[in-house]
């Protein structure tokens, strides 16, 4: 059974081969198209994602992004929220959503250079909890005070292991933020609210 089985696939071959058999020439490495997860930086620098209503577009990243207070900051120190991932971006701006979810909507991506983050690595234990709590802003706005870096990395509420970064519009690197692509999206229907 097993030798017809074997004259059956002779003529699927390469088609059929297993990924080990394959060669550089039909497949393509991982690491070539995929980003380390080490926070995907790449060339130094930190891709960051924002996802913004069309109309917000020019602010995505602007100092107009900052204005309400968030879990990290108080209205004090106006932040720029962002995430690591663009799922991230997807999974906070769902979450924030007042209202009906947008037609249009772009995902905005930017770049920082790695060595101006500075990652929150001590957590108090409430630090995930709603209402937002005054100890856990303070953190947020003793780092945007004392400008010890252009961003902050600090742990996402809504899912484990992803990361947000707060980004300071009055550091004195923020020019060091870099725009670098506005991708028009929509939310799929089966996750619209």
């Amino acid at each position: 059974m097993n030798r017809k089985l074997d004259e059956a696939l002779d003529d699927s071959f390469p088609a059929s081969d297993p990924p080990a058999f394959t060669t550089s020439a039909t497949a393509t490495a991982s690491n070539d198209v995929l980003p380390e997860r080490g926070d995907d930086a790449r060339d130094g620098r930190l891709h960051v994602y924002r996802i913004v209503e069309d109309w917000k577009t020019d602010q995505a990243f602007s100092g107009a992004a900052s204005a309400a207070e968030g879990r990290w900051t108080s209205k004090d120190a106006p932040s720029i929220y962002a995430s690591l991932s663009p799922a991230g971006a997807m999974l906070e701006f769902m979450a924030h959503l007042e209202g009906k979810t947008p037609e249009a909507l772009t995902l905005a991506v930017a770049s920082l250079p790695v060595e101006d983050v500075l990652v929150q690595g001590e957590l108090l234990e409430d630090w995930n909890q709603r209402p937002y709590r005054p100890q856990i802003q303070a953190i947020g706005d003793a780092w945007h005070r004392n400008r010890k870096s252009l961003a902050l990395r600090v742990p996402s509420a809504l899912c484990p292991d992803e990361c947000n970064l707060l980004i300071n519009p009055e550091h004195e690197h923020f020019d060091r933020l870099a725009v670098i692509r506005l991708l028009p999206m929509t939310v799929d229907e089966r996750i619209r609210i």
